[in-house]
Formats: structure tokens, sequence, C-alpha cells
């Protein structure tokens, strides 16, 4: 016969239920990111539409200024090395994962930039983001990135304009039947410090007027704000936490989209 004291034990070993910690809400698309068209607008990019569709060019529709927005949100490390070549001051290298974007489920970054060492001269560089979506994997979006020198803090820049790069893969590669205008992009809409072309295409001086209702045209800023380590990574001259946001207009043909649920 059992004793009461095994009885009482056995009782206080009932199941039962606990409370769950708060948890953070996710800050992506549960599935794969429907890109192009249905993934969530990017702030502000209104400010470019005039650099890739200058007057006197076919106009984008609300809905088409919203399909082809594009975001990057992410924090990384960074560090600072020497110069490639004498015409640079420094290399800057970052990298960081994860990443928020509004087209990819996950994504990975990395870039590097070039100082140079005459401030008439514009910083330039690459920046590339690795995406990662349901069913699919390696996509990559690279943007060429330029700017003028003067929005340096600690001697590295912090405000740049990117083009895209055609080299790009998958969903943003650049396939698709192009228009007459995407074999004078970004030469006549982006002059060589990275900025808007002044007079833009179309315009009076600015070149032929052109249909630039192109696959693969892409245009947007990006900023990076750091955070200096206290003590150096040994062997670079600086590092650190560096706090990335890309935006801007990125077209795509919406032809070749292996992350779409309708395809898949």
């Amino acid at each position: 016969m059992r004793s009461d004291h095994a009885h009482d034990n056995a009782r206080r070993r009932r199941p039962g239920f606990e409370a769950l910690e708060a948890r953070e809400l996710l800050t992506a698309h549960p599935r794969a990111a429907h890109f192009p068209g249905g993934h969530p607008s990017a702030a502000d990019v209104q400010q470019f539409v005039p650099v890739l569709y200058p007057p006197g060019t076919p106009q984008p529709t609300p809905a088409e200024i919203q399909r082809q927005s594009f975001v990057l949100k992410s924090l990384g490390r960074y560090t600072i090395g020497p110069p490639r070549f004498n015409t640079q001051a420094i290399t800057i290298h970052g990298y960081g994962k994860p990443s928020t974007s509004n087209v990819s489920l996950k994504s990975h970054f990395q870039y590097i930039l070039f100082e140079p060492s005459n401030p008439s001269q514009p910083v330039y560089g690459v920046f590339n983001m690795l995406a990662g979506n349901t069913l699919q994997s390696g996509a990559n979006i690279i943007l060429d990135v330029q700017g003028p020198t003067g929005t340096e803090v600690n001697g590295l820049p912090t405000h740049l304009y990117w083009a895209h790069d055609i080299s790009s893969g998958v969903v943003f590669t650049g396939s698709g039947y192009t228009l007459p205008a995407s074999n004078n992009f970004p030469g006549n809409y982006i002059n060589n410090q990275g900025l808007p072309a002044d007079p833009p295409p179309g315009s009076a001086g600015g070149g032929a007027p052109t249909s630039i209702n192109n696959w693969n045209l892409g245009y947007g800023d990006i900023t990076f704000k750091y955070i200096p380590d206290p003590h150096p990574q040994p062997g670079t001259l600086g590092s650190g936490k560096v706090i990335v946001v890309a935006r801007g207009l990125l077209n795509t043909s919406a032809a070749q989209n292996p992350i779409d649920p309708n395809y898949n």
C-alpha cells in the first residue's frame, strides 16, 4: 500500500503550465519574400525615381515604384587596412549576418570601399548582398558603390550611392529583354561621383530621350554608421561595428523568380 508521503510527492509532480518569456516579432516574412511584387515597400525611395526615370521617359506608376523598392538593414563588423594602390588612402572591408531586407527572407553582406588619397576623387567600391529564401539560395545583389568625399567621420565615408551591377545572380540577374537605355546606364544617368547626372538624360543637353523601362536598372544610396572598437583588431588600422542601411529602386523582369510560391 502506497504511503501518504508517496501520494503527496506524486501530487506535487503533476504536469502543469509555465509562462513563456516575451519574444520579439519576426523581422522578415515567415516564408520567402515575394520579389518582385508584393513585398513591403521601402521608405523614401521616391527621391530616386527622377534618376532612373527622368523627364521625357516613361514614368512608373505608384505600384511599380513599390514593386521596385529595395531596402537592406544590417549590423556587422568592419576593418581598416592599407591601400592597394597609390591613389588610395585606406581600404575598408565590412561583413555581417543576418541582414533584414524586404526582398529576402535572410541575407549576409560583404563590402569593400577605397578612400581616395586625393579628396577631389570619389570614394568607390562594391557591396554584395547574398540572399537566401525558401527553396532557393545563392542569389546575390551586387551594388557598385561610389560617392564624393565629404561625409567622412574619423576618415570613414558615411553616405554613398549605388548602381545595380547586372552581374548579380538568380532572381537579381541581368537576364531579360532590355529596351534601349541599358547600354548607357549608369554613364548617362550618374556622374563619376555617383550623383545624378546634371542635366539628366532626356533634358536639354542631357542626351537623346530614351525609354528606360529596362530590367536590372537600379539606383539608391547607402549609409554607414561606424562604432570603433576601444582596442582595434590586431593587424588592422582600425576595427569595430558597422550599421548599414541601403535603399533605392531595383527593377527585375519577374520572369525568372524561383522563390515565387506560384512557381514552386
